[in-house]
């Protein structure tokens, strides 16, 4: 065979399979780009404006609402016990609030998933946790339009949703939320 025959032609059907593959797979890199994009941008899940009321429940059973906290920058903080995103981050978001108390930002641990014995349980391990955790009622949870644990908050002295993601969040990047919202 000579060059002025060129390449061989590929069995009839053969170069249409390629290119359907090649979609395909162009088509599943982009949905996979997009997921991960939704999963750990600084995307704007849940509310605009005003934030939702929320019940905020102590493991001591104290009840107070997140109306009451208006006044005060707020970290509010949707997680899990089961949740490894969730015990990932715990410990960074736990610094920044501790570095912001002085501020006047106050941090919500808010679990809406699971039984108060259940978190007893998880904060027999994570003492530091403690004083920040809240149960909330799943109503809570629809009304700040949750749809993947942990999902964070930054609700502004206004009362008004300032910064949402869904997803791990970087301390960084909560701490740059918080002095913008101060």
């Amino acid at each position: 065979m000579g060059d002025e025959d060129g390449p061989a032609s590929p069995p009839p059907g053969r170069s249409v399979q390629l290119g359907n593959t090649a979609i395909v797979g162009v088509i599943l890199a982009v949905a996979a780009a997009l997921a991960v994009s939704e999963v750990f941008s600084d995307g704007e899940p849940g509310p605009k404006g005003p934030a939702p009321e929320a019940l905020l429940v102590g493991l001591d059973g104290t009840q107070r609402r997140l109306s009451e906290l208006q006044g005060k920058v707020v970290l509010l903080n949707f997680w899990a016990t089961w949740c490894p995103p969730c015990n990932d981050e715990m410990p960074e978001l736990v610094a920044v609030a501790k570095a912001y108390e002085p501020r006047g930002v106050v941090f919500v641990a808010a679990n809406a998933e699971e039984q108060p014995a259940a978190v007893r349980a998880w904060l027999a391990g994570h003492d530091e946790v403690g004083p920040y955790v809240a149960l909330t009622p799943h109503d809570t949870a629809e009304a700040f339009g949750l749809e993947a644990l942990p999902t964070t908050f930054v609700i502004g002295r206004d009362g008004a949703v300032q910064r949402a993601a869904r997803g791990r969040v970087q301390g960084w990047r909560v701490s740059k939320w918080l002095d913008d919202a101060l």
